[in-house]
């Protein structure tokens, strides 16, 4: 049983960002899938940007802001009491979640109809700024298992979940940009990757729930735990 409310945070932010995306996306359907202005010759399906800039768009934007204040407010229970080399990934990791934080914010106020290239350049920094804040916590496990040889599990399905996320996303990231850039054909894929992208995120956002719980806290936020671990390591030196 959880013991401590941190895990809130991240939980209802996922529930945040997947009942904007299946809400955006139900309407669409119910209202009889039309097609958007900005949608190519033989798309049929709209990205989340097109519907994002219709009717939906106040949606789109509390949705946004919201799962933005909830994350970080996760990823700021996470930074706190760690050590010095910690400290360096956790608070690199925060100020990339900030400025994927402002992409995303930005992106939903700028939509694609109005403001097409600064929506797309709002994209790329919401997509990097959450990637890189990822990369920088997978580190700081990483650092914890080789240097205070921390073998805590939720830890390890921490680390396996962003690594996952970052391999998975980058691949549809990939694709995606090919696919969007090439024939007409293919808009309907393309499409279809950047809603595959978003929901992907949902699992990054619920991996914070596994880094706020109660066997993970006692071992990254507890400053006595941390100096045991560095008192277990200086003695074992010769």
């Amino acid at each position: 049983m959880l013991s401590h409310p941190s895990w809130v945070f991240p939980t209802v932010a996922a529930s945040t960002w997947l009942a904007m995306l299946l809400a955006m996306l139900g309407h669409w359907t119910m209202i009889g899938e039309p097609r958007y202005g900005l949608m190519k010759p033989g798309q049929n399906i709209p990205f989340i940007s097109d519907i994002g800039a219709q009717e939906l768009k106040p949606l789109f934007m509390i949705g946004c802001i919201t799962t933005v204040i909830l994350l970080n407010l996760s990823f700021y229970q996470f930074v706190q009491n760690k050590g010095y080399i910690s400290k360096i990934c956790t608070h690199g990791s925060f100020l990339f979640t900030i400025i994927g934080s402002i992409g995303l914010i930005m992106l939903s106020v700028l939509d694609n109809i109005a403001h097409h290239f600064m929506h797309d350049v709002c994209v790329t920094i919401f997509i990097v700024g959450y990637l890189v804040s990822a990369a920088l916590m997978c580190l700081d496990y990483i650092y914890l298992g080789i240097a205070h040889a921390l073998r805590e599990p939720m830890l390890m399905t921490s680390l396996v979940i962003k690594i996952s996320f970052i391999v998975i996303e980058l691949t549809l990231i990939i694709v995606f940009r090919i696919t969007e850039h090439t024939h007409y054909n293919h808009n309907n894929m393309a499409a279809t990757l950047e809603w595959v992208i978003a929901f992907v995120f949902t699992g990054y956002i619920l991996s914070l729930i596994v880094d706020q719980l109660p066997s993970s806290q006692r071992n990254l936020h507890n400053p006595k735990g941390y100096q045991q671990l560095e008192m277990a390591t200086s003695m074992s030196l010769p």
